[in-house]
């Protein structure tokens, strides 16, 4: 018998789009408006020694209204030390389609764009390519786009806080990964932690994740207490199977359903073979 063959691999599809070329300008600080929460003290000292090393990426729509997608904190930096305008590369909306302006957020990751932004141009991408494509039009690797596509579990105001002293991206990515009642009480800390002017750290959320923790064996052992001391071994498996099935979101009915499925084909006796005559 000959071997199987294994499927082609699929190769990833790659978008045909002009993308233009920005207007490399200087713009008065006075025609921008950042969306940050101020700048570092190690951004002011890099831009106050070596000065600005990239320009900031800036969306042009009909007229002078400028939107900044990357460089926020360097324009607030710039601001602070008193300069009166800043390199920019300038695209005009109005002469590109969603998917070029997604691919130019998206392919930015080189000069720290917005990591919200990023994620909502990889997710306007997702629409028409795989994982394995976006991957390689833009250059950024699949475990940072899960990363990016995961932010967008967060309420919008608390994804505004991204990069600012109340929340790091990192801190941010591992809290974008809690479900359900966990992920609200780790908002709603960081809500707190920003109104107050602090920051939401890695210990505020492994307090989160522990009290998630606790709570799990909170149950166990509730369970645990209203059953019998000693409990018959298929009671003792049928309360793992509930709680198995309460973890995974997965109904108890359609686990029968499974299991009844497969006792019929154990218990069916096999057709008997017809013997090879010789």
């Amino acid at each position: 018998m000959s071997p199987k063959p294994s499927p082609a691999k699929v190769m990833p599809t790659l978008l045909t789009v002009d993308l233009p070329k920005p207007r490399r300008t200087l713009i008065p600080l006075t025609a921008l408006q950042e969306n940050a929460h101020g700048a570092s003290n190690h951004l002011l000292g890099s831009l106050r020694s070596v000065g600005q090393l990239h320009p900031i990426l800036v969306e042009q729509w009909a007229g002078d209204h400028l939107v900044i997608h990357a460089g926020n904190r360097r324009v607030a930096a710039a601001r602070k030390l008193g300069w009166t305008e800043i390199q920019a590369d300038v695209y005009c909306r109005t002469e590109m389609t969603e998917t070029a302006w997604a691919l130019v957020l998206a392919g930015d990751h080189n000069r720290s764009v917005n990591p919200v932004d990023e994620a909502r141009a990889f997710e306007r991408l997702a629409k028409q390519l795989s994982l394995e494509s976006l991957q390689a039009n833009t250059g950024v690797p699949i475990q940072t786009i899960r990363a990016r596509l995961a932010l967008l579990s967060l309420p919008t105001d608390v994804l505004e806080l991204i990069g600012s002293k109340a929340l790091s991206l990192g801190v941010a990515e591992r809290a974008s990964r809690l479900k359900g009642v966990h992920l609200n009480t780790a908002v709603s800390v960081i809500r707190s932690k920003a109104a107050a002017d602090e920051s939401f750290t890695q210990l505020d959320l492994k307090a989160v994740t522990l009290a998630r923790r606790q709570a799990f064996g909170q149950s166990l052992a509730h369970l645990q207490v209203s059953a019998p001391a000693l409990l018959p071994e298929a009671e003792l498996l049928a309360l793992e199977i509930r709680e198995l099935c309460a973890r995974r979101h997965v109904p108890l009915s359609d686990v029968l359903v499974e299991l009844q499925g497969q006792r019929h084909a154990v218990d069916t006796p096999l057709s008997p073979q017809p013997q090879a005559l010789h």
